[in-house]
């Protein structure tokens, strides 16, 4: 039995390297990811202070969160898109688009609605 067929009758798929299905994603797309947060809180005309205590965190964690020192959690960022009332995309689009990678080393990113 051949190689290929011995995977084709145990049902074992050929991986993709793992750089071709994960990256590491860049210090500027963080920066772009969290400004985006800080971004949409502003647009929202919400303080941190405001924010911490409408999702029971203090202003500090709040802080914290959009300057990219404390991890950001799946349940927590989708509590600041609801707050927000901003999309998926409008933060994620950092990670799609490589103009906003270059344009965040020259300027700060005001709003996704630019993009």
């Amino acid at each position: 039995m051949t190689e290929k067929s011995k995977n084709k009758s145990q049902g074992i798929v050929r991986k993709r390297p793992k750089s071709e299905i994960i990256r590491r994603i860049s210090e500027e797309e963080k920066k772009a990811f969290y400004q985006q947060l800080k971004v949409a809180r502003k647009e929202a005309n919400l303080t941190q202070a405001q924010v911490g205590k409408i999702i029971k965190k203090s202003r500090s964690q709040i802080s914290k969160i959009e300057s990219g020192k404390c991890r950001l959690y799946m349940d927590e960022f989708l509590k600041f898109m609801k707050l927000y009332k901003k999309s998926p995309f409008f933060f994620y689009s950092v990670f799609t688009t490589s103009a906003v990678i270059k344009a965040q080393k020259k300027v700060r990113v005001k709003s996704a609605k630019q993009f």
